[in-house]
């Protein structure tokens, strides 16, 4: 369980452990009668097992013993730790420089895989005394350079590598750091273990593992498991592979080159071969072995709309289990013999369990939905030694996040995290609406009221109109921070997921290709129509329009050619798809899959292009790392409009990225939302 904390400034949290009820082997866990909306629930029984700044991601070995997880210190990167299902002190084991990014259980518990960024010589801090501004310059070759969220974003320099660690027997002699006589005895053998890719740099940690790398390239390695055989699976993406990863099989004894797994880097669509991407890999109780994968096309290099699928490793290569037009999540978690995937239908995050072919067993029984109820599960897991008993992770329309028993009789909630958020301010329940937009497409979304008596009765709510980015995303009637802040500040929220948006099918999400500022433009302006004349609580002549990356983009669209608001908010937005290319790390083919390569084409859909004609108001947003929308994006536009002589805001965040909204630092989050409340006090009053 994480939160923002002011007073670290960053966010922190620790594991907790929940009963279930304690089954006997074989036996099926008691359901509660606890409430979805989990009023007065409590937290019955949950406890916290770890005291760290921040310990995330906890997987239990498989015999039971011991809980391997993520543990940040202030300052430092994520590594990985261990600590006694029963109960004990932690101990941290691994002393990567970039920290460790995922990990994996072997079956017989006595191994762990991890994948963990190896800097080249010399740089990130792997010398002494050569800081970033003093480093070599690089040389790069290819479009694939960064990545939004890594800092200057320079990746190819520090490639994903994979490393197997010899599990520390928990009952051995805790190490100790050799002092005085003993330290200049023992010299290179003091009796501590430093794992590869440390940096010489640190303070050395008694009682870390012996680590053994398994890959020396400069490939990006990730999802690694480990077969009962001892062999890995691993996803592999190279600099110069494009949008394609590739299902990789090693000897960690022999290392590389690694073996392509074979059939698995296409599928056959209706007599065409495509070419896949593999993102995750999962192995159950039998014998198969399940991905998720991204169909490409017959080039492989057509990413749009490319729902994530499900399927199995068979003798004739990969074999697909799910319907392409829904949405998967890449996570996967091991049921018996299939995968537990979560879905994105309709703004409505669904379990699915789907499992490997069987005997007389046709394609569609092989999904079944566990979990279809008002709320978004964000990972799921089956309950060991129990047939249809399942936990997810799921966000309510009443909670950030909640943990919830899945079985025959429904839908438990064992937590209630939410309580005190829930108390200090009571959530707006989103209502679901559905309008016809402009041209006769069905618009699907949501409209939150402001629930406060109001001081005249006959006075009405001012609007905000949002829009989420992507575009293959969606909002969902769950719980969401900044929608509730908006109401609770008095405005109601209009909002809905236009054609481009996930989770409707892959036709509706293609249907922006080179129609940006087109048909979603007039899908929310539909949407927003319909809910002023069937609202008539809301107050049309006080309307602001609002939106982040995408959403920014068709912000900034609609108010080059709808000039009825009070104000507008373009936050990180992708404004101009020309000068996108070269400066975004998605720049190499964002532009080209969905505005196309043709510079009137280009031209024709940048709402740089209309800045001039911008008469609202407007505040414009944007973090100094940002590598997604780069800065540039949201400098151009304000200084247009400034030079139009519009009333323009230029807001700048240092330090943070694309993700400010979402994981920027605690303090930058309030001020952000703060900004954007004053903004609205200032235009919609």
């Amino acid at each position: 369980m994480t939160h923002a904390s002011f007073e670290a400034d960053d966010h922190i949290g620790q594991l907790w452990r929940v009963p279930l009820g304690a089954p006997a082997p074989g036996e099926q866990p008691a359901e509660s009668s606890g409430a979805l909306d989990g009023e007065g629930s409590g937290l019955p029984g949950a406890t916290r097992i770890t005291r760290g700044f921040a310990d995330t991601c906890p997987k239990v070995s498989p015999d039971g013993r011991l809980i391997a997880f993520l543990r940040r210190r202030p300052g430092h990167r994520a590594q990985l730790a261990l600590v006694e299902s029963g109960g004990g002190e932690p101990w941290i084991i691994t002393s990567f420089t970039q920290g460790v990014a995922e990990f994996s259980w072997a079956p017989d518990s006595r191994r762990v895989v991890v994948s963990a960024r190896v800097p080249d010589a010399g740089r990130y801090g792997s010398v002494q005394g050569i800081d970033a501004d003093h480093e070599d310059p690089r040389h790069l070759t290819g479009v694939k350079l960064r990545h939004n969220g890594m800092g200057a974003g320079w990746y190819a320099d520090r490639p994903l590598q994979l490393f197997l660690i010899e599990v520390p027997d928990p009952q051995a002699e805790p190490a100790v750091r050799p002092v005085g006589r003993a330290a200049g005895s023992a010299g290179s053998a003091g009796g501590e273990s430093r794992g590869a890719g440390d940096s010489s740099t640190e303070e050395t940690i008694p009682g870390l593992a012996e680590v053994r790398r398994i890959t020396s390239d400069g490939a990006d390695w990730t999802s690694a498991v480990i077969l009962p055989d001892g062999r890995i699976l691993a996803c592999c993406e190279t600099p110069e592979s494009g949008m394609i990863s590739t299902l990789m099989c090693i000897d960690p004894d022999q290392g590389l080159p690694a073996t392509p797994v074979p059939g698995t880097g296409e599928i056959n669509v209706d007599g065409q071969t495509h070419q896949v991407a593999i993102h995750s890999v999962a192995t159950g109780a039998g014998p198969a072995v399940l991905v998720s994968f991204t169909d490409l096309g017959a080039e492989g290099d057509d990413p749009v709309a490319a729902n994530n699928q499900v399927g199995v490793i068979s003798a004739d290569g990969l074999l697909p289990l799910t319907d392409p037009d829904i949405s998967l999540d890449h996570v996967l978690s091991a049921a018996g013999p299939g995968v537990l995937v979560t879905d994105s239908f309709q703004g409505r995050g669904r379990v699915h369990l789907v499992t490997g072919p069987r005997a007389g067993c046709e394609r569609a029984g092989q999904d079944r939905v566990v979990l279809d109820a008002e709320m978004v599960a964000t990972s799921a897991t089956a309950i060991p030694g129990t047939q249809n008993f399942f936990l997810a992770a799921v966000t309510t329309p009443r909670s950030p996040g909640e943990l919830v028993l899945i079985g025959p009789r429904g839908v438990t909630q064992l937590t209630d995290f939410g309580r005190d958020l829930r108390e200090a301010a009571p959530p707006v329940q989103p209502e679901e609406f559905t309008a016809e937009g402009r041209d006769g497409n069905p618009v699907h979304g949501w409209i939150l009221t402001p629930t406060g008596p109001r001081t005249d009765p006959a006075s009405h709510h001012p609007v905000l109109l949002v829009i989420h980015g992507g575009p293959h995303s969606q909002y969902t009637g769950s719980f969401f921070d900044e929608f509730q802040t908006l109401v609770a500040a008095g405005y109601a929220v209009v909002a809905c997921n236009p054609r481009g948006s996930a989770g409707y099918g892959r036709e509706h999400a293609r249907a922006v290709i080179g129609h940006f500022g087109d048909v979603d433009a007039a899908d929310v302006l539909g949407f927003l129509e319909a809910a002023l004349a069937t609202h008539p609580d809301l107050d049309g002549d006080r309307l602001g329009i609002m939106g982040g990356s995408y959403g920014g983009y068709l912000t900034a669209w609609i108010i080059g050619h709808d000039h009825r608001w009070r104000g507008a908010i373009v936050e990180r937005g992708y404004l101009d798809p020309r000068s996108f290319v070269g400066a975004s790390d998605i720049g190499w083919y964002f532009p080209d899959v969905y505005n196309g390569t043709d510079p009137r084409q280009l031209a024709a859909q940048s709402a740089m292009a209309w800045a001039e004609q911008v008469t609202t108001p407007t505040l414009v947003i944007h973090s100094e790392q940002d590598l997604r929308c780069p800065i540039s994006q949201g400098l151009e536009y304000h200084a247009r409009l400034v030079r139009a002589g519009l009333d323009a805001e230029l807001l700048v965040f240092p330090g943070e990225n694309h993700e400010l909204s979402r994981s920027g630092t605690p303090w930058h989050r309030r001020q952000r939302m703060e900004a954007i409340l004053d903004f609205w006090d200032r235009h919609l009053s």
